[in-house]
């Protein structure tokens, strides 16, 4: 990122947060002030993967849309959505008070949803931003009726439900966005891509068979090490055996995930799904040829670490920023009460 895009980034968040404090927002698509609390239950019922997607497909093409990269963001960001509680118990208030959202105040909470992480993560909040670009545009009403149809669609069955559990071994029950992206997809682009949804089952035994080395006894873990995915899709094979090692008893947050991934929006997914899933600090997804890129994986993390040296120095500036500004504004004050 450039100095002056750096520059742009601390002066719009410093003004977003001295307008907030101020209660000074006028914005009628901000979250935070034009939202209704007229919130009426909706019925929801935690579906299998495959029947949320086709209906969040479903939802998406009766509301008129054609691309792929808008309804697989809704779901990204509601699997994101900060707010856990244990056996996501808040899960069905939450989907309430989001269904009841006006479209645009819906699309920046998404939006929100999605930049929360930045701080945790910037090199997966990057590699997963083409399922959150269209946020910042200006969408038309076929857009933001889709976006609502879809919003909703997911929620009635159990967006938040699968993903809203403070216990990341229930948030990684299912690749809930691989069914979301293959159910969007045409056969024939999953056909030109090689890219098909692997059944968990399938995936559980291939874990299995690579833990054991085709052995018949179980080889023990080791902590600390590194695993790679040259062809990771969303995640599948590696959300099966963070799985494994949790019913070991192990912490999948003390080994290290690499994800390689051609396709960005799959790569996007699996970006997301290293969070929802919390595979830890060493999980990391890179976008990229491996064949044409032979140290794709080295490069994605040299890349991370740089990313969280910016991240470091861009929170840096903005404190300092909002720092400044508001002791500004207290030398304003006083100076004018005199």
């Amino acid at each position: 990122m450039s100095t002056d895009t750096t520059s742009a980034l601390v002066i719009e968040v410093v003004d977003q947060v001295l307008t907030h404090k101020a209660q000074n927002c006028t914005d009628p698509g901000c979250a935070r002030h034009a939202g209704t609390t007229d919130c009426p239950p909706i019925t929801v019922s935690r579906s299998p993967g495959s029947v949320l997607g086709e209906a969040v497909a479903d939802a998406w093409y009766a509301a008129g849309g054609s691309r792929l990269d808008i309804p697989a963001g809704v779901v990204a960001a509601l699997a994101l959505w900060p707010q856990k509680s244990p056996g996501a118990e808040a899960a069905d208030t939450i989907a309430a008070y989001i269904a009841a959202q006006p479209p645009r105040v819906l699309v920046r909470g998404l939006a929100e949803s999605a930049n929360y992480y930045w701080r945790l993560r910037p090199d997966l909040w990057t590699t997963a931003r083409p399922l959150f670009d269209w946020t910042r545009e200006d969408l038309h009403d076929t857009h933001l009726a889709g976006v609502r149809a879809v919003t909703r669609a997911a929620l009635r069955h159990g967006v938040l439900q699968h993903t809203g559990d403070t216990d990341p071994a229930e948030r990684s029950r299912i690749d809930l966005l691989s069914w979301v992206i293959t159910s969007l997809r045409h056969h024939h682009s999953r056909r030109s891509l090689g890219e098909y949804h692997t059944p968990p089952d399938v995936s559980r035994l291939i874990v299995a068979m690579l833990a054991n080395e085709g052995s018949s006894e179980k080889r023990p873990h080791q902590r600390g090490e590194w695993a790679l995915e040259p062809t990771a899709g969303t995640g599948g094979l590696f959300r099966s055996a963070a799985q494994e090692l949790r019913r070991d008893g192990e912490d999948p947050a003390e080994r290290g995930w690499v994800m390689l991934e051609l396709d960005p929006l799959a790569a996007a997914g699996a970006a997301v799904n290293a969070l929802v899933w919390e595979l830890g600090p060493r999980a990391v997804v890179g976008c990229g040829d491996v064949l044409a890129q032979p140290r794709l994986a080295e490069e994605t993390l040299a890349q991370a670490r740089d990313m969280a040296r910016h991240r470091d120095d861009v929170m840096k500036m903005i404190r300092f920023a909002i720092a400044t500004r508001t002791t500004d504004q207290l030398l304003d004050a006083l100076t004018s009460s005199r």
